[in-house]
């Protein structure tokens, strides 16, 4: 519950959210207004696999609506946690990670038709509809207090797409006169609820970003044209770029996608100043797809994806 008020004292209120629906940065909820550029959000929600409230409230600034947006997304996490994003088609920007403060509510305030309920009845009640949810909880507990920190940490890095050739030991350059691949665009969604589409040559130069969800490449090579489609493990990426910064995520790095399409060999891996070479990152990290004029022309063995994953 909450509300987002304009300038004017315009308020628009929140809608009644039910847990565990959608996925980070991402709502299935549309609600349209006539209000304002907002300046301030006010919100109280229910951290169901706490059982705890929390109440936070944020002071948008000019800067923050520079985006042209389409939505307003705002995602509360467990601990207090807040994110708010700006969306539109082409790109999704977050504006703001921090944290709320637990407070307390009657649950006869929250559950009006049913006053006598308790709060421990009443996310046990949503918990045990979600099978996923009780499972992961029954196995592991309550997550890591740091867990949706990772999950924002903003890091420095660009992509570089690189089309070489491998020799089966190292990568080579084509030698002049060769047909070479020419890019074409790359897009990419992330672990902290981002998007980039524009395909404007902003994810080839440096920026901050959370770390890479999914990325889908594209190049042409004669009159072929190819698309490769990754998909990373959340746990693993995580532990990789963790160990590659450490306490230092501002270090501009290079994002490597080293492409042989001929030889179906494919390479990411992670590059900084002062290294004699680049991290490579496993191939257990992460799964791929790649089609050769819209057929399949290569998979990852790990490869598991539901059909048509690759449209995003």
């Amino acid at each position: 519950m909450g509300f987002i008020a304009d300038k004017d004292g315009n308020e628009v209120h929140i809608p009644l959210q039910y847990p565990f629906q959608d996925v980070w940065g991402d709502c299935n909820i549309d609600y349209f207004s006539d209000c304002g550029l907002p300046c301030i959000l006010k919100i109280v929600w229910l951290s169901i696999i706490e059982h705890s409230f929390y109440s936070a409230a944020y002071e948008f600034c000019q800067k923050d609506m520079a985006l042209d947006s389409e939505q307003l997304i705002v995602g509360m996490a467990p601990y207090g946690g807040v994110a708010i994003w700006l969306k539109s088609e082409k790109k999704s920007v977050l504006i703001t990670w921090f944290k709320g403060e637990k407070t307390k509510i009657k649950t006869a305030d929250l559950v009006l038709a049913h006053p006598d309920m308790t709060i421990g009845e009443y996310c046990d009640y949503y918990i045990n509809n979600d099978p996923q949810v009780k499972e992961n909880l029954e196995k592991n507990g309550l997550p890591p207090k740091d867990l949706f920190d990772k999950y924002m940490q903003q890091f420095s890095y660009r992509y570089l797409p690189m089309f070489e050739k491998w020799d089966g030991e190292k990568w080579v350059p084509y030698e002049e006169g060769e047909t070479a691949p020419e890019f074409v665009s790359i897009e990419e969604a992330l672990f902290d609820g981002t998007h980039d589409k524009l395909n404007d040559g902003g994810l080839l130069k440096f920026h901050e970003a959370g770390k890479p969800k999914k990325l889908a490449v594209k190049w042409k090579m004669g009159r072929s044209e190819y698309s490769a489609y990754f998909w990373f493990g959340e746990e693993m990426i995580r532990e990789i770029f963790g160990r590659f910064y450490g306490a230092h995520p501002d270090t501009r790095t290079d994002f490597l996608i080293h492409i042989d399409a001929e030889s179906k060999k494919y390479e990411l891996g992670l590059f900084r100043s002062g290294l004699k070479e680049p991290h490579v990152i496993p191939e257990k990290a992460y799964q791929l797809l790649v089609f050769k004029n819209r057929f399949e022309d290569f998979r990852s063995d790990n490869y598991s994806q539901e059909r048509g994953a690759w449209i995003w």
